[in-house]
């Protein structure tokens, strides 16, 4: 029977298959040793040697080139390893090995976690697999965040063992199976009251301050999410606006927006790790249609530069772009409105 040959699709990334053409690009991230050492493997040294990897290595079944949607250029490698070709000793029959890296300049924008999070549906739901590992070396801390970002949990540590590259490492060991993932995936919804103002807090400094920073200079981001450091602020929120928030399987707040009886959007913001996923969307539109049960004929709000593109995405007009005071400073963003 032949195999089939999956391309896998995210808000930001492609998945699919190297090709030899490849190689170029390969060369370009893969020569850096800051990015193979770290694993297993070494630098590679021309972009022949990438081209053999691409023939070899890389041909492997669920081998996928990480490629950005905006560029169509290959900036990191994920795939599945099985059986004997897996770091884990005593893997089972219907459980895989997950082993990824990004090309340095990609470096700290979600984009692998996003990657994972996508290849670990395509393992539960397209290929029957039970569990999913993975092996990190002593010192790869990168490494262990993406795993503890996508429900991953600690399993064991083994000592002394000796690399591909020749040297003496701890090697740790993650797993996630699909129950837990299951379990972590049952997102719930609802209003949100005095109780949830410490998550409502946390969430909201710890995205202003990673999320809109790309925006923002590090004064303006300092200056918005002390915003957010008055209890007292946030119970008058509360009081003037119905909040939502999406809960994580644990119950972990990952999102919250609001709306009010005049049609007035005043927050919508996602955990920093839950980026790029749909939850801004699933929320946008719970918000509208309370919007509309209360009978409003259009909805208003004020949005960041970061937020600017979304709220034009759903059909949200500019009407103006402002200076707006955070808390001493005072920062650009945009007045917009949509027509129910």
């Amino acid at each position: 029977m032949e195999e089939t040959v999956y391309q896998l699709v995210t808000e930001r990334l492609i998945l699919r298959p190297w090709r030899e053409p490849d190689a170029d690009v390969l060369y370009k991230y893969a020569k850096d040793p800051e990015i193979g050492p770290a694993a297993d493997w070494p630098p590679h040294t021309s972009v022949e040697d990438s081209l053999e990897v691409i023939r070899t290595v890389f041909s492997a079944p669920e081998t996928y080139a990480v490629v950005l949607k905006e560029t169509g250029e290959p900036v990191g490698s994920i795939g599945l390893l099985f059986g004997k070709g897996s770091h884990v000793a005593g893997i089972l029959p219907d459980e895989a090995e997950i082993g990824y890296w990004i090309g340095k300049p990609h470096w700290g924008r979600g984009l692998i976690p996003e990657a994972v999070r996508c290849l670990l549906y395509h393992c539960f739901t397209d290929l029957g697999i039970s569990a999913v590992w993975g092996a990190y070396y002593e010192g790869n801390t990168k490494s262990r965040r993406v795993m503890d970002k996508c429900g991953f949990r600690f399993h064991h540590t083994e000592e002394g063992k000796t690399s591909p590259l020749g040297d003496i490492r701890t090697e740790h060991f993650m797993k996630l199976t699909k129950e837990e993932w299951e379990t972590g995936r049952h997102l719930s919804m609802r209003l949100l009251t005095k109780q949830d103002i410490p998550q409502m807090r946390a969430l909201f400094r710890s995205t202003v301050l990673t999320v809109n920073s790309k925006d923002y200079t590090h004064e303006e981001v300092e200056d918005w999410a002390s915003c957010g450091d008055s209890v007292e602020h946030w119970k008058e929120l509360l009081a003037k606006n119905d909040y939502i928030g999406i809960f994580d399987g644990q119950g972990n707040i990952i999102g919250f927006s609001s709306m009010n009886s005049e049609g007035h959007l005043h927050s919508m913001f996602v955990h920093k790790d839950w980026q790029h996923q749909g939850m801004a969307s699933r929320m946008l539109a719970e918000v509208e249609n309370m919007a509309r049960e209360y009978g409003v004929p259009k909805i208003n709000v004020e949005v960041s530069i970061t937020a600017h593109p979304f709220f034009e995405k759903h059909g949200y007009t500019t009407m103006k772009e402002q200076k707006a005071k955070a808390n001493r400073l005072y920062l650009t963003n945009y007045v917009m409105e949509k027509i129910l």
